[in-house]
């Protein structure tokens, strides 16, 4: 071998001790693409009436959901970024529903809102800002006003309905959030856990009855006014202006606890966006009855102090200490219907049809 073979020979050598030396094989990391979401329905830790019932013969719908929308918001501007829907659902060993499904997301640090898509009255709006989202529901119709709001038997009461905005109760609306959580780009696949609660109260009320035979069967609603009409459920905060009303149907039961023979009482589980707690408002409460003859019947009552009682901040019962005196049809009313036609005499007449 020549003297410029052997200088080749080295050179190729150096070059490749030096490419073994430099070369090291590293893993690749591609950037997350899909996330895990997780949310665990707790509907045991909802304080309202479905956990500690006054009246057992009144039936409490259940809080559930087979469907929740999930938010992710930019945690620096709250603005809405991508959204998705869950809807695997099954239940755990402590009877909660869990809910879950993937969602399409890169890395970084986001804002989760978590909430049912399933409520029929309680609606949402502005859900494109984190801190603006808002869950309200609609005023009632005017055919509604008129099939609760007839003909008043006794004229005018103190409680004026045409002044009055009333809105449909609202159904339970669980929400679940997760502030400033990080998505990092080494993850696979992330779960994110978040136990969801209702931000709707539910209520007991009752009022003792004189004279129920007299009422028609589905014949009697209650409004309650000076409550809170909205909830802005991003920052899990009741509106106060202005005060709301909500209409709901009640039902005729009776009450062991109320001593005497006449223990009938008028009752319902209702649903409301909450009391206004540091903001005078007043809480008003009007019960509404049609008796046989299709007539309108009222009674109404202060609620303030009635809020104020321990049955109502621990048990969310509102049980009315008064009576409300059904009066009788008036003499030939009874059994007429609101809606049914009456034929005094009948005339018997004689004549030819041409057809």
């Amino acid at each position: 071998m020549n003297k410029k073979s052997i200088v080749r020979t080295i050179l190729l050598a150096l070059v490749l001790v030096l490419g073994f030396v430099s070369c090291e094989r590293r893993p690749l990391h591609d950037m997350v693409e899909k996330v895990r979401i997780r949310v665990k329905v707790n509907v045991k830790a909802v304080t309202n009436v479905t956990t500690d019932i006054y009246n057992p013969r009144i039936p409490v719908p259940p809080i559930t959901t087979d469907m929740m929308r999930v938010m992710v918001y930019d945690p620096s501007t709250h603005n809405l970024l991508t959204q998705s829907f869950i809807s695997d659902k099954e239940i755990d060993a402590e009877g909660n529903e869990v809910l879950s499904g993937d969602l399409n997301i890169s890395f970084g640090d986001y804002d989760f809102l978590i909430y049912n898509f399933d409520t029929p009255t309680t609606q949402v709006s502005n859900e494109n800002n984190e801190d603006k989202i808002i869950a309200y529901t609609s005023e009632i119709s005017e055919a509604m006003r008129r099939r609760y709001f007839g003909t008043k038997a006794d004229g005018a009461t103190t409680f004026n309905y045409d002044d009055l905005t009333i809105n449909y109760e609202p159904d339970h609306l669980l929400v679940a959030n997760r502030h400033q959580y990080n998505v990092s780009p080494h993850d696979t696949v992330v779960v994110i856990n978040a136990e969801a609660g209702t931000v709707v109260d539910s209520y007991y009320i009752q009022i003792r009855v004189e004279g129920a035979q007299y009422m028609a069967a589905d014949g009697a609603t209650a409004v309650i006014s000076g409550l809170s009409p909205s909830n802005r459920f991003g920052l899990n905060l009741r509106t106060e202006e202005p005060s709301a009303a909500v209409i709901f149907d009640l039902v005729k039961s009776i009450d062991d606890n109320i001593p005497g023979e006449n223990k009938d009482v008028i009752c319902a589980v209702f649903n409301t966006f909450g009391k206004i707690e540091h903001v005078p408002s007043d809480l008003h409460v009007t019960f509404n009855v049609i008796d046989v003859s299709g007539r309108l019947q009222t009674y109404d009552t202060s609620l303030n102090e009635i809020f104020q009682t321990d049955e109502a901040k621990y048990h969310h019962w509102l049980l009315i200490n008064e009576v409300f005196r059904i009066n009788p049809p008036e003499v030939g009313e009874q059994g007429k219907g609101g809606f049914q036609p009456q034929v005094d005499d009948w005339v018997e007449e004689q004549g030819e049809i041409v057809l």
